[in-house]
Formats: C-alpha cells, structure tokens, sequence
C-alpha cells in the first residue's frame, strides 16, 4: 500500500437474527473485536492507512449518509495535492 487508504468500520453490532443459535451473536462479536483489533495494529503499522469508526451497523451508508460523506470530504481534503 503506497496511497492513502480510509476504512470505515461500523461500531454497532447488526441486530440479532430471529430463529439463529446464540452462539450466532457470540461468533460475530468475536470476529468484531479481532477486525477491531487487526484494523487498530494496521493503522499503526501503516502510516497511510486511516481506519474510523462511524456509529452505524454494517448499513452505515443508509444509516448515516451525512457523517460517511463528511468523513470522506475531510479524509479526501486532508490529501495532498498532486502536481
């Protein structure tokens, strides 16, 4: 990776689905936490990636329109310009 990288992570877990197991849940917020985990040692390990977490489910882009395109204007304007 030699280009900045913006990863936008839901912080609220997907509700649960009627009729699955209850390790269905526990399974998914593990898997949550070690993406949370791997996403926060990549950010500092590599300086051009930025990750955010936006407070959304995985349909953040329909539940937070407003803040996803704010956080890309600012990540998008924050970019040097190039010649």
């Amino acid at each position: 990776m030699t280009r900045p990288l913006l990863i936008a992570r839901a912080r609220r877990p997907g509700p649960s689905v009627p009729g699955m197991p209850p390790w269905v849940d526990e399974l998914m917020a593990a898997y949550v936490r070690g993406l949370a985990r791997d996403l926060a040692d990549l950010a500092r390990s590599r300086p051009e990636v930025t990750v955010a977490g936006v407070d959304g489910t995985h349909a953040m882009l329909l539940e937070r329109p407003a803040e996803i395109a704010e956080l890309v204007s600012g990540f998008v304007g924050g970019l040097p310009r190039r010649p």
